[in-house]
């Protein structure tokens, strides 16, 4: 019999259709779960309240426990769920976004009489931007904990014991996210980044600075915050993209350029990988995970001078940018939904099996 999967994400106003974690749900096997997604706003619409005092007060008290992110529609999706789990309709609760919307249910259903259901938390987060953001006794009622990095397992293994944390690499949608047609030789050399959580705008400036006087050479940043790169006039910013437009503006780039003050997975590197984009980053411990072999170069401290480096080094050597290239796509492939899919089916059907 299929596990009955109830898996709650957080719906992100930043992320497009093919982008985030939901994409998991569509490459789940039905003949071994039966997903049920609930989106969840990032807000408190999903709760309405008529007085805002009460509003106010009530996300005050669920704050409380040092969950900044955790909101009123995430208290919403958790009844629901639990509501869920006392119909008996659930087998197992997924917490995409842990960070968000994981606080009540699993200790009531670890506690309470209906252990019959299974709760498991995806984290995200690095290990130095989750103070503030979880509540470790939350964490330590969760029956499994799947981590998107290796960098994360020593801060997690101290919560819960090791037979329950679980290093699973995000995916992507290599099918929507795929190279292009072959740029002109005599177009200007484009560099992209997108995004803006961690992202390292400082050491993006410096570079853009330095190469102010190669006309040869273009920024574009897809993003809707202020980068501080305003104003620089090789630097290009694309805002409130649609997802045709963002996989357009990927396959009319030549290098993906991201240096990041920290990370685990990324949107951003995955994407610019699966559409054939040899990398610039930063030397990280979850940026080499994802990027194993040739796919680009990794700077450390993210100096603005040795990334400059790397960028009209991949410029000048055509034959190392289309290496890396097809190195980047090829991981991207490694990493699709459909192969990342099977670790995710496994887990919940051992946690079926336990009950």
């Amino acid at each position: 019999m299929p596990v009955r999967v109830r898996a709650l994400y957080t719906r992100f106003p930043h992320l497009g259709g093919h982008s985030g974690m939901r994409q998991l749900l569509r490459h789940l096997d039905p003949a071994a779960c039966v997903v049920r997604p609930y989106a969840v706003s990032d807000g408190d619409a999903d709760l309405p309240l008529p007085h805002p005092a009460l509003r106010r007060w009530l996300r005050d008290r669920v704050q409380r426990r040092g969950m900044a992110w955790y909101k009123l529609s995430d208290l919403a999706a958790e009844a629901r769920a639990l509501g869920a789990s006392v119909l008996r309709r659930t087998d197992v609760v997924h917490f995409l976004d842990a960070e968000h919307s994981a606080q009540y249910l699993p200790a009531l259903l670890r506690k309470g009489r209906l252990n019959h259901v299974r709760t498991v938390g995806t984290y995200h987060q690095p290990p130095e931007a989750l103070e503030g953001l979880l509540d470790r006794t939350v964490v330590a009622c969760l029956d499994h904990v799947i981590l998107v990095s290796p960098a994360q397992e020593p801060y997690f293994r101290e919560l819960v014991p090791p037979e329950r944390v679980e290093v699973v690499l995000y995916g992507v949608d290599t099918d929507f996210f795929r190279p292009g047609p072959p740029r002109r030789a005599e177009s200007p050399f484009r560099c992209i980044t997108a995004g803006h959580w961690l992202r390292d705008w400082k050491a993006l400036r410096g570079v853009a600075e330095r190469l102010a006087s190669r006309r040869d050479i273009e920024f574009h940043i897809v993003t809707s915050r202020v980068t501080g790169l305003e104003g620089l006039r090789n630097v290009r910013t694309h805002r409130d993209v649609d997802d045709t437009t963002l996989v357009g503006l990927y396959q009319n780039a030549d290098l993906l350029l991201l240096p990041l003050t920290q990370a685990t997975a990324n949107n951003t590197l995955l994407e610019g990988i699966a559409c054939g984009l040899p990398v610039v980053s930063s030397d990280l411990p979850s940026i080499r995970a994802y990027l194993p072999g040739g796919e680009g170069l990794l700077v450390k401290d993210n100096h603005p001078g040795q990334l400059a480096e790397a960028v009209v080094h991949l410029k000048e050597d055509p034959g190392r940018r289309r290496d890396s290239a097809r190195c980047a796509r090829a991981r991207a492939k490694e990493l699709s939904w459909p192969r990342i899919a099977p670790h995710y089916e496994r887990i919940y059907t051992r946690l079926q099996r336990r009950v």
